[in-house]
Formats: structure tokens, sequence, C-alpha cells
């Protein structure tokens, strides 16, 4: 479907990795289940050694983020006539893609395929696009000025708003995936 009126709305937001509540409890649903379940089974095995490595390793990965990414998610979204674009802004962007490659050299060094596909698969979604006509849900949270966007499988994107512009944010994104509906 065609539209006379042409949008354009784009944005950078810096969003605080371990302040944002979304963020958060997607943190907790990929990192802290896991290792949760896994330091419960070193409990009861009296393994101490296997507790305190897991503890450091999650301060030292809070330590690099905090460094690395100075706490912050740094994303630039652009919502057009072809759909929604959310992707890093280039500074970060750069360093994912740089993480990723030596996290793929060190799997391949140290023989490790996960490593390696990890380092691969985490500079993918750098940049995700989801088209009008592939929306199939949309969840707005005006709490925390969020609206998430579920394309095809695989498929999300978070929009994270400022006070100034989610309303207008939302609005267009109702407007504009209803009219790809049939």
């Amino acid at each position: 479907m065609k539209d006379t009126v042409e949008i354009n709305f784009e944005w950078d937001i810096r969003v605080p990795i371990f302040k944002n509540m979304l963020i958060l409890k997607q943190l907790w649903l990929a990192i802290g289940i896991p290792f949760g379940i896994l330091l419960v089974v070193l409990l009861l095995a009296k393994a101490y050694y296997g507790i305190l490595l897991i503890v450091l390793l999650m301060l030292f990965t809070v330590v690099l983020v905090l460094i690395v990414f100075r706490g912050t998610y740094d994303l630039h979204f652009l919502i057009s006539g072809k759909g929604i674009l959310c992707e890093n802004q280039s500074k970060q962007g750069n360093r994912v893609k740089k993480l990723s490659i030596i996290t793929f050299l060190i799997g391949l060094i140290v023989k490790n395929p996960t490593a390696a596909g990890t380092g691969l698969l985490s500079s993918q979604r750098v940049t995700v696009l989801i088209p009008w006509k592939r929306i199939r849900k949309i969840k707005c949270v005006d709490k925390q000025k969020t609206i998430m966007i579920h394309g095809d499988f695989g498929e999300n994107i978070v929009l994270f708003c400022n006070s100034e512009n989610y309303e207008e944010i939302k609005e267009v994104i109702a407007i504009r995936s209803n009219s790809y509906k049939k």
C-alpha cells in the first residue's frame, strides 16, 4: 500500500544498561536464569571454587560493559516508508564489531567453535530493519516510553523513545502498521 505522505522520524538515544528495567529483564532471562541454575547445582555439589569463578566472571563482565560501552546502549532509530530501523550508533557499533572479531579469533585460536560462533553471530544484530508489512505485534510500555515491535521469527526491535517523541511515534506506528493489515 502506497502512502501519500512519507514519514521520516529519526533520533538517537543512550539507554543505561543497568538502570533500564526492560534490559535488566532480558539480561536476567539470558544470563541470570542459566547461571543461577548452575550456581545452585555447584552449591549442592559443594563446588565453592566453581561458584567463586562464576561470580568473578560476572563481576568482570559488568566492569567490561561499564568500560567498553560506558554502561549505555547507544541506539539510532529511523522510521521511514520502508519500515522501522534500529542500529547501534556508529561508535558503539564499531566497538561491537571489534569485540565480535576478537571473540571469533580467540574462539578459533583455542579451538572453541561455540566462542567462534558467538563472535560471528554477535555482529549480525548491529542493524535491524523490520518492514511495515512484517510487523506482527506492537506493545507499548508508557511508563518506560518504549515500544516493542515484533516482526517475523527473530525480528524484534525495542524503540526507546524520549518524552518529546513517544506519543507521536506511538501514533505513527499504530496507524502505519494497521495500514498493512488485511
